[in-house]
């Protein structure tokens, strides 16, 4: 008995400091200020976390975060900072290191893929380091295909053409398969080699594609450059004056700046340019007001509505006319005809007309009777 005593006061105390501590530390809590809730970032797409634990991701790099320098080369990173990559994703299968790239969209995604030399996968870009084994590197691009595949037939179908606006204004009469590229800012408007560097502003919101052509197209470059603002568009055309000569044609279509460079032929050049359209798009984020619903009108439709305003017009005028043409006709012969019946056989008087019956069988009234001087007497 004496030596349990001792045991049990300290198992005692134990128990008091543990439960002093917990007590203490809620105390805290509670009077102290309540500290923000961090936000978790994950990888996303609309609504969808990113599937890194089957494709065997291992480390995830936020663009907040640094990015490791042997995670790609310094002008890949560049690149893709500047086309605004949300995400890298860096794995390892089968001894094979491999990159993924997160693009804010799918347009983005093919042209970082181009300039990288990477595969676009909707809004991914796919790098796989090089190595000896190819059998091995190609077994885990496969995979990781067939991957991506699956998990972005999950997602929401795109409504609009994935290819950027730029790209698609490009001319695809002798364009040079594999030539096209989609740029975003100064780094990778670089890449134009044949395209003087201050050539053309690079303000945010920016755009740039361009692709090269055979001899049997009117120039060897087309570029098409889409800015954000009129303001933008505005003084890009004035930075890019200095290169109009008789091989390279400037011109501004809507926010487009469009060039064509080593021309062979100004006139069918001229032609591809002036067929470069700016398709300015007003959309409502669904049901559009009452007095929104009809699209807005252009000024040849303003022209036909008053053309037809004025046929309109004219054509009123003249059957009005006609109308009241034979409203009289009929009137006027309906009123005479019904005075001639009236008046039979004698003598007729409408207004300053007279008519006088001459004839043999009919006898004038007695003189003395009558209240007129006749023209007999």
């Amino acid at each position: 008995m004496t030596q349990a005593r001792p045991s049990w006061k300290k198992e005692t105390l134990r128990c008091c400091v543990v439960w002093g501590w917990l007590l203490l530390s809620s105390v805290t809590a509670l009077s102290g200020p309540a500290a923000p809730r961090q936000r978790v970032m994950r990888d996303e797409t609309a609504g969808r976390p990113f599937p890194t634990r089957e494709l065997g991701i291992r480390q995830s790099f936020s663009p907040d975060a640094p990015w490791p320098a042997d995670l790609a080369a310094a002008d890949e990173r560049a690149m893709a900072r500047e086309f605004g990559v949300t995400w890298l994703h860096r794995g390892q299968r089968e001894g094979i290191t491999f990159v993924l790239y997160r693009c804010p969209n799918q347009g983005r995604a093919m042209g970082l893929a181009r300039l990288i030399g990477g595969e676009a996968l909707g809004d991914t870009v796919l790098t796989v380091a090089a190595g000896d084994d190819t059998e091995k590197r190609a077994a885990v691009r496969s995979f990781l295909r067939d991957k991506l595949t699956a998990w972005q037939a999950t997602l929401p179908p795109e409504e609009t053409d994935p290819r950027p606006v730029v790209l698609r204004k490009l001319p695809t009469q002798a364009l040079q398969p594999d030539t096209e590229h989609y740029v975003v800012g100064t780094l990778g408007l670089a890449r134009a080699n044949w395209l003087p560097a201050p050539a053309l502003l690079t303000p945010p919101g920016s755009a740039f594609a361009w692709a090269d052509y055979t001899p049997a197209a009117p120039f060897d470059h087309f570029l098409v450059a889409e800015y954000p603002t009129p303001q933008d568009a505005t003084a890009a055309l004035e930075a890019a004056r200095p290169l109009a000569s008789t091989t390279c044609l400037v011109a501004r279509r809507g926010n487009f700046i469009v060039i064509a460079d080593g021309i062979r032929d100004m006139l069918r050049a001229q032609a591809a340019v002036e067929r470069v359209e700016y398709d300015y798009v007003v959309r409502w984020l669904g049901e559009p007001p009452p007095r929104f619903g009809t699209p807005a009108r252009t000024p040849q439709q303003d022209i036909r509505n008053v053309g037809q305003l004025l046929i309109s017009i004219a054509s009123f005028v003249v059957l009005a006319g006609f109308g009241m043409v034979l409203l009289g006709a009929v009137a006027g012969g309906a009123f005479f005809y019904w005075r001639r019946q009236r008046a039979g056989d004698g003598f007729i008087a409408a207004d300053t007309m007279l008519r006088l019956d001459l004839h043999e069988s009919r006898t004038l009234p007695d003189a003395g009777r009558a209240s007129v001087k006749r023209l007999t007497d």
